[in-house]
């Protein structure tokens, strides 16, 4: 029981983590009224149609901030594995048409080699 709380508690963080800026543009949608009438800055300009979209602005600016500022780890350095630009190429396509060297890892160790000699029978 404990174990599931946990787990649910947990993912619900995590979705809520990466929904942020969608739960402020929410907010600012459903307090909309609230934040024109206490929050806007343009309450005496208003030909600018401004609707408190200043306060949006400023709240989504806070936010973007507070995430730069926050050391982010790459995904190789979250689980410990290193990803090869190379391998990684074909992710970011160019412009430029460029041969595909196609690289396996196979090597023929039985290579055929061509004799010119007919091999006979073993004679008794």
């Amino acid at each position: 029981m404990l174990k599931s709380t946990l787990y649910i508690w947990l993912c619900t963080v995590l979705v809520m983590n990466s929904m942020v800026y969608s739960v402020i543009k929410v907010s600012f949608t459903m307090n909309q009224k609230y934040i024109i009438d206490n929050f806007c800055v343009n309450t005496d300009k208003p030909m600018m149609n401004c609707d408190g979209k200043c306060y949006l602005a400023t709240k989504l600016k806070e936010e973007q901030e507070r995430q730069g500022n926050t050391p982010a780890l790459t995904f190789s350095q979250d689980f410990g594995i290193y990803i090869s630009n190379s391998a990684l190429s074909y992710l970011h396509p160019t412009n430029s048409i460029e041969p595909f060297a196609h690289e396996s890892f196979y090597q023929n160790w039985f290579g055929q080699t061509i004799s010119t000699e007919i091999d006979h029978p073993p004679q008794a």
